[in-house]
C-alpha cells in the first residue's frame, strides 16, 4: 500500500514538472513573439523610411549627369576656353548586395578588362591590373577618354561580354590657343573646378548645376528596362565674355616675348586698357604656361629644374608659375610715377607746367643729398614740363615740397595708390605706401619720383588711364558679361566710375606734357609716325631683402594713344633686364610695337607731318625691272635691296621667266614690301 502511494506521488510530481516546463516554454514563446512584434513595429513603423531607403538603394541606380562648363570667349566671341565631351572609365570590383561571383569568372573578367583598356588607352597592362588591386567596390582606371576611344571600348565590351567595365560622361577643359592669355584665363583642377584666373573668379557661373538620372536596377547595378526612370536635367554653365581682344592680346604677347628675348629679363608684363570704360583689352606675362598641361613648365630648362625639386618645392614652383604678375606683383614704378606727382601739383595749384625748377645734380633733403639719377651733372634751370621730359628727380622733390604731405597723400588715395583696384581676378595684391607720420621729408621726396612706394602694374596703368580719361578713374575689368551657349548675352556688366581724380584741365595739361615727352629726342624709340601719343618711362632699382640692388632694376613705360582722343593706355614692365638698363630701351620698343599695331587695328587714321612724309619717302625702295629674269635671279635681286617676292603664275622651276610684275619698275615702296611676279 505504501508502495502504491509512493508511485502515485511520483506520478503527481512528474505532472507538476511537465506543467511547469510547458508554462515556461509558453512564456518563452510569448516573449519571443513579443520581441518579434516589437522589431517588426520598429522596422515597419518607426524606421520605415530608413529601411525603405535601403531597399530602394538595392533596386535603383542613381547617376550624376555632369553639366557642361561654360566657355570663355574674347569680346568678339573667339573661343579661348571650351569644354569637350570625354569619359571616365571605371572597373567594378565588387558586385552590389554582396552578390557572390565565381572566382574564376571574376579573374577572367579582370584579365579581359585589362587587355581591352591597356590596348585602347595605351596603358601598361600591369598598371591597369594594379589599379584593380584595391579594396573598393569600384576603381577609376582613366579619365579624359575621347569619343573614339570610348567607341572602341564599347565595341570590345560587347564583343567579349565584359560586364565589369563602366563609363561615365565627363567634360574636359580645353584651351584651343594653348598658352595664349593663360594668366588671365587660369586653369581648372582635376575635378573641373576653377583653380585660378577667370576660371576661379567666375566659377559659380561657369560650372553649372549637375543633373541626376534615377532608374531601376538589377542585383548587379545594371539598369532595367522596366520600372520608373526619372531624369533631372543638368543646367550647363554660362559662358564668360571677356573684355580682352584676341588681336590686341596677340600684339602684346608678341611684343613682350620679344622684349624678354632681347633684354634677357626675368619677366615682362604688358597691359592694354581702354581708359573710357576700364576694359582690359590685353593682359600678358612672360614666362607663360600652357593651361592644357598646367602642371608642366614650358621649355626644357624649366622642366628639368622643376623635375629636380621636391614635392613641396614643386607646389611652390607651380604657384609662382600660375601667379599673374600684372595684378599680384608689387614693384616700385620709378619715374612713370612722376605723372601722379605733377597731376597732384597742377590740381592743387602748387605748380603749373611753366613753374621753374633747378637741378644741380641733386637735391638736399634734411640730412641727405639725393642725386639726379638721370643726369648727375645737373639739368640746370628748367620748367616742370622740361623736368618731366628730362626725368629729373630733384625737380620732382621740389614739386612735392610745394604740394605738402597732406595734399600729396590725399591724391595718392584719389589715384587708387592706397587700395586694390578691385579688378575681377583673384590674388590682387594690396599696395604698400609709406606711413604718412613715419615717412618724413626723405620718404616724401623719394615717393615724388616713384621710389618708396610699391604698387602693381594694374594700379599704375589705371592711374594713367584716369589722366587719359579727362581725370576720371574707372574700375578695371576683364568681363563684359555672361552669355548662353549660342553666344547671346544674358547679362551685361556695366563699367564703373570710381571717382573724379583731377579736373579735365589738369588731365589735359598732363597729357600735353606726355606728348611733349614722346616727341622729344630722348624717347623717340616709342614714337609712332602719323600719330600723336603720350609716353613716360621709368627705371627703379629693385628692393631685395630690404636693400636696393646695385645691379637689378625694373624698367617700364606707359603710353596714351592717341593723345588728343585716347583709345587705349599701354604699360610694359621689364623685371631685371640683363641687356639694357633704362625703361626707354628695355620697355620702349615693346610699347611702340603694341601702340603702332593697335592704332592700325583700331583703324585710327594717321596724320603725317611734312617731315614724317619726307622721311618715309626717303626710306622707300625703288622696285627694279625684273623682266626676262628667272625666279632665282629675281629673288636674289629683291632680297639684296630688302624686298620680298611672291610668284603668281607659272612654275618656280628653272624654266620660270618673269613676264610681268607688280608694282611696276620704278615704283617706290616701303622696305620689306612684296613684289608679285607673273611668269610664263
Amino acid at each position: 500500500m505504501k508502495a502504491g502511494r509512493a508511485n502515485a506521488r511520483k506520478a503527481q510530481d512528474g505532472m507538476h514538472q511537465t506543467r511547469r516546463r510547458m508554462i515556461i516554454a509558453f512564456i518563452l514563446i510569448v516573449l519571443m513573439f513579443a520581441v518579434l512584434v516589437v522589431n517588426l513595429g520598429l522596422i515597419q513603423i518607426v524606421n520605415n523610411d530608413y529601411y525603405a531607403g535601403m531597399a530602394a538603394e538595392n533596386v535603383t541606380r542613381d547617376e550624376l549627369i555632369p553639366p557642361r562648363r561654360g566657355s570663355i570667349v574674347d569680346r568678339n566671341l573667339t573661343e579661348l576656353a571650351v569644354s569637350t565631351v570625354s569619359y571616365r572609365i571605371f572597373v567594378r570590383l565588387k558586385q552590389p548586395n554582396d552578390a557572390k561571383t565565381d572566382p574564376k569568372v571574376e579573374e577572367a573578367q579582370r584579365a579581359a578588362a585589362a587587355d581591352v583598356l591597356s590596348e585602347v588607352l595605351g596603358m601598361a597592362r600591369d598598371e591597369v591590373l594594379s589599379k584593380m588591386d584595391a579594396d573598393t567596390s569600384r576603381v577609376r582606371i582613366a579619365r579624359d577618354v575621347n569619343r573614339d576611344q570610348m567607341a572602341l571600348i564599347a565595341a570590345a565590351v560587347a564583343d567579349r561580354d565584359i560586364t565589369i567595365i563602366e563609363a561615365e560622361a565627363d567634360s574636359k577643359r580645353n584651351y584651343p590657343l594653348g598658352a595664349f592669355a593663360a594668366h588671365v584665363l587660369g586653369t581648372v583642377d582635376a575635378d573641373g573646378g576653377g583653380q585660378n584666373g577667370i576660371e576661379l573668379e567666375y566659377d559659380r557661373y561657369l560650372s553649372g548645376i549637375a543633373g541626376r538620372r534615377i532608374m531601376n536596377a538589377d542585383g548587379r547595378g545594371d539598369p532595367l528596362n522596366v520600372g520608373e526612370h526619372t531624369t533631372y536635367e543638368q543646367e550647363d554653365g554660362l559662358s564668360i565674355v571677356l573684355t580682352i581682344d584676341e588681336t590686341i592680346q596677340y600684339y602684346v604677347e608678341e611684343a613682350i616675348l620679344e622684349a624678354l628675348t632681347n633684354t634677357g629679363a626675368d619677366q615682362v608684363t604688358g597691359i592694354v586698357m581702354d581708359p573710357k570704360n576700364g576694359d582690359i583689352l590685353a593682359m600678358a606675362n612672360y614666362p607663360e604656361f600652357d593651361p592644357n598641361s598646367a602642371r608642366v613648365p614650358l621649355g626644357e630648362e624649366a622642366l628639368a629644374e622643376f623635375q629636380s625639386l621636391s614635392e613641396s618645392e614643386q607646389t611652390e614652383y607651380l604657384m609662382r608659375m600660375w601667379r599673374n604678375p600684372a595684378v599680384s606683383n608689387l614693384y616700385e614704378p620709378g619715374s612713370v610715377f612722376k605723372l601722379v606727382t605733377i597731376s597732384s601739383g597742377f590740381e592743387t595749384g602748387a605748380i603749373t607746367p611753366e613753374t621753374p625748377v633747378y637741378c644741380g645734380g641733386g637735391y638736399q633733403v634734411a640730412d641727405r643729398f639725393i642725386k639726379c639719377w638721370s643726369y648727375p651733372k645737373g639739368h640746370g634751370s628748367q620748367t616742370v614740363r622740361g623736368a618731366v621730359s628730362n626725368s629729373c628727380n630733384p625737380a620732382m622733390m621740389q614739386v612735392i615740397e610745394k604740394i605738402g604731405y597732406d595734399r600729396f597723400y590725399q591724391y595718392l588715395e584719389l589715384f587708387g595708390m592706397t587700395a586694390k583696384t578691385g579688378i575681377d581676378l583673384p590674388g590682387e595684391a594690396a599696395p604698400w605706401v609709406q606711413n604718412k607720420q613715419k615717412s618724413g621729408s626723405v620718404g616724401l621726396a623719394t615717393m615724388s619720383f616713384g621710389m618708396g612706394i610699391n604698387i602693381t602694374p594694374i594700379e599704375m596703368v589705371s592711374a594713367v588711364a584716369a589722366i587719359g580719361n579727362d581725370g576720371v578713374l574707372m574700375k578695371p575689368r576683364l568681363v563684359r558679361g555672361l552669355a548662353d551657349s549660342n553666344g547671346k548675352l544674358v547679362e551685361e556688366f556695366q563699367s564703373k566710375i570710381v571717382r573724379q581724380v583731377v579736373s579735365e584741365q589738369t588731365a589735359a595739361e598732363v597729357k600735353a606734357i606726355m606728348n611733349y615727352v614722346s616727341e622729344s629726342s630722348g624717347v623717340l624709340v616709342a614714337s609712332v609716325p602719323g600719330y600723336h601719343i603720350g609716353t613716360k618711362t621709368g627705371t627703379a632699382q629693385k628692393l631685395i631683402d630690404g636693400q636696393y640692388s646695385t645691379s637689378e632694376v625694373i624698367g617700364s613705360m606707359v603710353a596714351v594713344a592717341p593723345i588728343d582722343n585716347p583709345r587705349f593706355v599701354v604699360i610694359v614692365v621689364v623685371d631685371n633686364p640683363r641687356i639694357g638698363e633704362y625703361g626707354v630701351s628695355t620697355a620702349g620698343p615693346a610699347v611702340r610695337k603694341i601702340t603702332e599695331e593697335t592704332l592700325r587695328y583700331m583703324n585710327v587714321k594717321p596724320a603725317y607731318t611734312d617731315e614724317e612724309l619726307a622721311r618715309q619717302e626717303s626710306e622707300r625702295v625703288e622696285v627694279p625691272d625684273l623682266s626676262n629674269r628667272s625666279v632665282n635671279e629675281a629673288e636674289s635681286i629683291l632680297l639684296s635691296i630688302g624686298l620680298q617676292h611672291s610668284v603668281q603664275g607659272g612654275s618656280q622651276g628653272s624654266d620660270f621667266v618673269v613676264i610681268d610684275q607688280y608694282p611696276k619698275p620704278g615704283t617706290r615702296i616701303s622696305p620689306g614690301g612684296t613684289v608679285y611676279l607673273y611668269g610664263s
